[in-house]
């Protein structure tokens, strides 16, 4: 049985959050880490966040749970509003705050699963709730200062950086930009989070990094031998 398996809204986003976890339990064992959802080709044609929907709606979890411990479920905000999520930013006394507009957006997922199903699987249930984008959760790794806990237009920010820029061309991988994703660059512009110091000194400064850290802390799961 695979220890999580990632339902994310691109293959990136799987990019990432592996790197993730592998840091957060390097004192433990690297974990195993299985893609579930969606289709890579499917993501060409519809937006990745009603694949996550659909995913959850369609209960496709069942089987998720068949082979694996925990599943982790992905969303950025920069849809939370968009017609069929509907998720607010803010009330009548403004922006929500972050932990509160997160804790929103998981209820919105939370929607999708069925009540039953719930009562079973809810403590294998882990939800990363990138604001605005996944990518954020990358600048601390390459912005100093303030500038690892913006919030906005990350993946123009990831691909105006010298040192990642230098990083991939050493690799002879593409830039990170809005348009074009590639898998092995998010693994180059992730891969310090493997370490666990880094993920625990970094991550934090990025504000839904830090409430995602904050989960799997509370989680306090511990990894299975491999037999």
């Amino acid at each position: 049985m695979h220890d999580f398996a990632l339902v994310s809204e691109g293959v990136t986003d799987h990019a990432i959050l592996k790197s993730i976890l592998i840091g957060f339990f390097q004192q433990q064992r690297e974990p195993e880490v299985h893609r579930e959802f969606p289709d890579p080709q499917a993501e060409k044609h519809i937006g990745g966040w009603t694949l996550v929907l659909k995913y959850l709606s369609d209960k496709k979890y069942r089987q998720a749970f068949q082979l694996n411990r925990f599943l982790i479920v992905q969303v950025d905000t920069d849809i939370a509003e968009d017609q069929g999520f509907n998720v607010a930013r803010q009330n009548e006394n403004g922006p929500l705050p972050i932990e509160q507009f997160i804790a929103n957006v998981v209820a919105r997922l939370r929607a999708e699963i069925d009540d039953q199903d719930w009562d079973v699987y809810s403590n294998r249930f882990i939800f990363a709730v990138g604001v605005n984008q996944l990518e954020c959760w990358l600048l601390p790794l390459w912005l100093g200062n303030a500038g690892g806990e913006q919030t906005v237009n990350c993946t123009i920010r990831l691909n105006r950086c010298p040192q990642l820029r230098d990083a991939l061309d050493r690799k002879n991988f593409p830039w990170i930009h809005p348009d074009k994703k590639d898998f092995r660059s998010y693994e180059i512009a992730s891969k310090a989070y493997r370490r666990w110091a880094t993920l625990d000194s970094d991550g934090p400064r990025n504000p839904s990094l830090a409430v995602f850290l904050n989960e799997l802390n509370n989680r306090a799961i511990v990894l299975q031998p491999i037999e």
